[in-house]
């Protein structure tokens, strides 16, 4: 409320009281009560103290208010600095997280009415190098077993005399494999299997932690000018969708959003101290 406004109703006021007074003298039948001057002045003080008490009561709860939200939202960007405390970078590549995990792999060789095949090659591959890492043989139930695969993408070789060789790239993260079916021929069958992924990484959780903190500091910058429009007392919406904003800075989880919230709270009380909200 500018101090034009304050005086402008405090003469309507005093205009309201005189008038009313003038009205009561005039219909009561009675002699004229003659109301000194001094208690006519001392009503009209009493009205001024009454609005200018009212006045500063609500003008303390504003400058409440913006403390409120300005402490909610540095809480939301000391959350945001925490977030991002740690160097996603040096994550990815600390030891925590290297490639370095080994699996070992069973699997079965089959033809293709499902009956074991006996003493057929299995050759592990480099799909990089192409060099051999390991070779074993199917057992009379025709399992075989590779020990201490890297997870890392492999070549399968598995072959038999009279029978087609079966090339199958995987990647070694799981230790089961697929029964190999052998068809009767000489030639190669080339296969791809990728492994279930669940379609989330470490990268992206990293990414989305990182996107997370910028998106708290940023919210609560927001609120500082919230803070900051509060005790201005120019426009009242603005100031309401800026605090609004805020809330997702998240403050110490719960904190900060509640004294928020309360700021906010706050503000619909002394919304007409607002310029934008005054009444003329």
């Amino acid at each position: 409320m500018s101090e034009k406004s304050f005086d402008e109703r405090r003469e309507a006021l005093k205009a309201r009281v005189k008038k009313q007074l003038e009205e009561s003298s005039i219909q009561d039948s009675e002699p004229e009560l003659i109301v000194p001057q001094s208690e006519l002045m001392l009503d009209e003080d009493s009205f001024e103290s009454m609005m200018e008490f009212e006045y500063d009561d609500k003008a303390r709860l504003r400058k409440l208010a913006a403390v409120l939200i300005l402490v909610g939202s540095l809480l939301g960007i000391f959350s945001g600095g925490i977030i991002l405390q740690g160097n996603p970078s040096e994550l990815l590549n600390s030891s925590l997280f290297e490639q370095t995990q080994s699996v070992d792999i069973t699997g079965q060789a089959l033809d293709i009415e499902g009956q074991a095949i006996f003493n057929a090659s299995i050759e592990l591959v480099d799909y990089e190098s192409s060099e051999t890492l390991q070779v074993t043989y199917t057992n009379d139930n025709g399992y075989f077993q590779l020990k201490n695969v890297k997870s890392e993408t492999m070549l399968l070789r598995v072959s038999l005399e009279g029978y087609n060789t079966i090339e199958r790239t995987f990647d070694a993260v799981d230790g089961i494999m697929q029964p190999f079916t052998m068809k009767n021929g000489s030639e190669i069958t080339k296969e791809t299997v990728q492994s279930e992924d669940s379609g989330w990484s470490l990268e992206a959780a990293v990414g989305l932690s990182t996107f997370i903190g910028v998106m708290t500091i940023i919210t609560g910058i927001v609120g500082i000018q919230a803070s900051v429009e509060t005790r201005r007392a120019k426009r009242y919406r603005r100031t309401q969708y800026l605090a609004g904003i805020s809330l997702f800075s998240r403050g110490l989880i719960l904190f900060g959003p509640i004294l928020i919230l309360v700021g906010m709270g706050l503000l619909t009380l002394t919304k007409e101290q607002f310029e934008d909200t005054e009444e003329v």
